[in-house]
């Protein structure tokens, strides 16, 4: 029969038995938008809604088409080197010109960037209101100095998952194929992260259904990103890559109070190496200064920028170096 130590060291055991599996093992996680915005078709190219509540998609009882973007920034959340096993958007619609009817609504990868301004159509929103500068419009990527090739986004004609929406409820795109290869492209190559652009039925009027945004007051009704992942499962070795950027997994981990980070620079370099939780939100900057070419160590003894400590649990660190990016996970254990 187990003492209380027996108990307390069964605990710790097995929490560190799970812990190293949802390191190196398969994980799933809920990413929230980096940016969403609506493209309302509009000849002037001046209405946007960046930081609205609602985005809309489909074409409105004038004949006027929405068209809802959205992007993840994969990076921060999923380590560089893993593989995407299943991907899901869930978006939550709220209002519909015609709520009865099914209309399909298919999502696209978009391939050119675009931008979140500070216009916010507030009330119903599905008018847009006067774009601010960064904002994504009809004729603009961002308001108003870079255009679209095509007016009403650039993306890929093949849809990577269609969905059919009807009533007011949650609803989910994927997991497809094409999701899949999407999100494992932007993890490869985040420089061609675009995000995707959601095309209702656009044929008829009265198409529009509005989903709430990343800004909805709402949290439970925001979009998500679900992903699913391995580990990346080589172990790498920064003598084995003596001309290359790198950045090692911390030692120790799990750890406390305090754990170490290698990288290496292949040339003199801009470094950015910070600290996330696993809602994307930054904990602290550990590094941001020119390095020169070498291998370098830094700690971090789980305090945030404030030098506050910080819970248990797991937490994200990612590297920016010119046009390397990599981000690892690691476990506070108290």
């Amino acid at each position: 029969m187990l003492n209380i130590y027996g108990v307390q060291r069964l605990f710790v055991i097995l929490f560190l038995i799970s812990s190293f599996t949802f390191i190196i093992g398969q994980t799933t996680v809920d990413l929230f938008p980096l940016k969403d915005n609506t493209l309302y078709e509009d000849a002037t190219g001046n209405l946007s809604n960046g930081v609205g509540r609602y985005a809309f998609c489909g074409t409105t009882g004038q004949g006027l088409i929405r068209r809802t973007l959205i992007a993840f920034d994969i990076g921060v959340h999923i380590p560089s080197g893993a593989t995407i096993t299943d991907v899901q958007l869930i978006l939550h619609m709220s209002r519909a010109s015609n709520p009865t009817e099914n209309r399909t609504h298919s999502l696209h990868p978009l391939t050119k960037d675009w931008g979140e301004g500070t216009s916010n159509a507030s009330g119903e929103e599905g008018g847009g209101v006067a774009a601010t500068t960064g904002d994504a419009t009809w004729l603009h990527t961002f308001f108003n100095t870079e255009l679209w090739t095509n007016p009403g986004g650039d993306f890929s004609l093949t849809p990577s998952a269609s969905q059919t929406v009807s009533g007011i409820d949650f609803y989910t795109w994927g997991s497809t194929a094409e999701m899949v290869s999407d999100v494992q492209s932007w993890l490869d190559n985040p420089n061609t992260n675009f995000g995707w652009i959601l095309i209702g039925e656009e044929e008829t009027s009265r198409t529009a259904k509005r989903f709430d945004s990343k800004e909805n007051p709402i949290a439970n009704n925001r979009p998500v990103l679900r992903v699913t992942y391995t580990e990346p499962t080589a172990i790498e070795d920064l003598s084995e890559k003596p001309n290359q950027y790198f950045l090692s997994q911390n030692y120790p981990n799990p750890f406390n109070p305090v754990t170490n980070i290698r990288f290496q620079l292949s040339s003199t370099s801009d470094v950015n190496l910070t600290i996330f939780n696993l809602m994307g939100e930054r904990i602290k900057q550990l590094v941001k200064e020119r390095k020169s070419a070498g291998i370098h160590y830094v700690e971090w003894d789980g305090t945030n920028d404030q030098g506050a400590k910080v819970a248990s649990g797991v937490y994200l660190y990612r590297m920016v170096a010119g046009d390397f990016v990599k981000a690892r996970k690691m476990v506070l254990m108290k």
